[in-house]
């Protein structure tokens, strides 16, 4: 038996749990690092780096732009990558050094002034989203490739959720009392701090996923994608965009939720205390969401638990709008709420993208997971700009000045801004899912069909 046979079997042998959990693993390294970006960048930006909001408006659509240039170019390169270690895994051996480095950079406050520090601005942030492609696309790609049964997919991205979202309580729960030690009263050097003990968390970490997760599903053979064939298995991929459709919503809603909760407790709650406390329920409750979710995933389709979970979670978003920022019991006890079915998303999401390579492979022969991962990529990033340049816009509309007492018109808009929008997101992104028809046993289907055509290959 061949080396290529032997391949083939392993396509859908179940995966080890500490595969799992080192897959896993790799996105608690990559929030660690994004999530530093996600969920405190705006706030560090304003309120210790001092940029104006039109600057930082500049920067983030700047950076898009870039990132609609980079984002595709490496989904080709890493998907005609050809090494002894596979198409995806190198990226993540050598990429992690550099994005810690540069995680560690971008929350620095140089000692300059005007224009300069401007400048250090847009070139660490740029280069910080640049090479977190450089590592996460192929990260992401790499579960599609790692095997092919969609329930095996399904179970390894829901440990890629639970860690996610466990990256999410230690953002919550640590960073800022880890600022606070570091700084000492000073938040530039306490960010600075911060994101080097971070990133010294996160290397290892990927190193890990690199020694542990292979890559079993091999490209097809005697077939090497055009330009043009990656990307048309994006854009003719019906179940991929309503797929893209949904994550850009939902992201959307989260990211702009993440970027500025912490003006909600600070100002309308007037409870800076409670910053770790509440990040860290939103974070262990939807690591719940995500570990419940491979269970459910057994026994009822993908988009049905989507499409309910998303619905609750927007639900529960409202009610926190509508009520009294004073109310904290109630305030924890919908957080609960809201993250527990927000956690189903991830693992579902990213198990569908999974299924949509494999049906294009199917259709057409030409198997993107790069040009797909990139899409994935793009999306998640213009979700973040997008909400990140309202969110600034919003603020300043309604009058918020930073370090200051808020008006009642600023407190009202940054209870839109944080609650209410993200929650009339969440509900509307369901509404590409009832279009989505890769059922359970079509993707079974699918994937006997692929492996029987390989198998063909070899004889």
């Amino acid at each position: 038996m061949n080396v290529k046979s032997i391949e083939l079997k392993n396509e859908n042998v179940k995966l080890s749990y500490f595969t799992k959990f080192s897959y896993g693993l790799g996105d608690l390294a990559s929030n660690i690092s994004w999530g530093l970006v996600s969920s405190y960048l705006l706030y560090f930006y304003t309120d210790v780096y001092g940029l104006s909001a039109g600057i930082i408006g500049v920067l983030m659509l700047t950076a898009r732009v870039w990132d609609a240039v980079n984002d595709p170019i490496m989904g080709l390169i890493a998907e005609r990558t050809n090494t002894r270690w596979g198409r995806f895994r190198p990226y993540i051996l050598f990429g992690s050094i550099i994005l810690c480095a540069l995680n560690y950079l971008t929350f620095t406050v140089p000692n300059l002034q005007g224009a300069p520090k401007i400048i250090y601005a847009f070139l660490t942030y740029i280069s910080l989203g640049t090479i977190y492609t450089v590592v996460n696309l192929p990260y992401g790609a790499l579960a599609t490739v790692m095997t092919r049964d969609t329930d095996e997919r399904t179970s390894l991205n829901s440990f890629r959720g639970f860690f996610q979202m466990i990256a999410n309580v230690i953002l919550g729960g640590a960073v800022m009392p880890l600022v606070n030690f570091m700084g000492k009263g000073d938040n530039a050097k306490g960010f600075s701090g911060a994101s080097l003990v971070l990133s010294a968390i996160a290397l290892p970490i990927f190193l890990l996923v690199f020694y542990k997760c292979k890559e079993v599903v091999p490209p097809p053979k005697n077939h090497k994608a055009t330009l043009k064939d990656s990307a048309m298995a994006v854009v003719k991929n019906k179940p991929l965009l309503l797929v893209l459709l949904n994550l850009f919503l939902v992201f959307t809603g989260l990211f702009g939720r993440l970027g500025t909760a912490i003006y909600y407790y600070i100002y309308n709650m007037n409870r800076p205390d409670l910053i770790g406390p509440l990040m860290m329920l939103f974070g262990l409750s939807s690591a719940i969401g995500s570990v419940v979710v491979a269970f459910l995933a057994k026994y009822f389709e993908k988009k049905h638990i989507n499409i309910y979970g998303t619905i609750v979670s927007g639900i529960g978003l409202i009610a926190i709008y509508l009520i009294p920022a004073t109310n904290v019991k109630f305030i924890f006890i919908f957080t609960i709420v809201t993250c527990i079915p927000l956690g189903f998303g991830t693992p579902l999401l990213f198990s569908m993208v999974g299924d949509c390579v494999d049906y294009y492979q199917h259709k057409t022969g030409v198997r993107a997971d790069g040009a797909i991962y990139s899409a994935i990529s793009l999306s998640t990033k213009v979700a973040m700009t997008i909400i990140g340049v309202l969110s600034v816009s919003a603020l300043a509309s309604v009058g918020y000045i930073a370090n200051q007492a808020q008006t009642p018109e600023a407190l009202r808009g940054i209870n839109a801004v944080v609650n209410l929008v993200p929650g009339i997101l969440f509900i509307l992104s369901v509404i590409p899912l009832f279009f989505y028809d890769l059922t359970k046993e079509k993707c079974r289907d699918i994937a006997n069909g692929l492996k029987e055509k390989e198998e063909v290959n070899l004889i």
